[in-house]
């Protein structure tokens, strides 16, 4: 049986209890990472940004486009957007990534629609 000291009073206690017996104090620090994201991770937000990027990156390219290159690169717009919103809306990690994400993914969008439409 190993004995540790109270992180709050200073008292010996058994070191696998989580809390101390006499002034009630937290025995185990938990991390920063765990407290803050929950143990979820921000993929929501990095494949709405990565997604984002490569569409916003696609619009500098100066061949000409049928019409199914356009209705795919505004299939992923779509999604991207669709993924950041709801990354956004259930508070997940990484949301300055999904904001980032959802922004290049509407001006992609936008762009697509008008190419689809000319």
């Amino acid at each position: 049986m190993a004995m540790v000291f109270c992180r709050g009073c200073a008292r010996q206690l058994h070191d696998s209890a989580h809390t101390c017996p006499q002034c009630g104090a937290p025995q185990f620090a938990k991390s920063a990472n765990t407290q803050a994201s929950g143990g979820q991770s921000p993929w929501l937000g990095i494949t709405s940004l990565i997604l984002g990027i490569i569409c916003l990156l696609s619009l500098f390219d100066d061949s000409e486009w049928d019409r199914e290159t356009v209705l795919g690169l505004g299939m992923f717009a779509s999604i991207s957007l669709i993924m950041g919103i709801v990354s956004i809306s259930q508070k997940k990690p990484g949301n300055g990534l999904a904001i980032a994400g959802v922004v290049m993914a509407g001006v992609s969008l936008i762009c697509f629609i008008g190419l689809s439409a000319s």
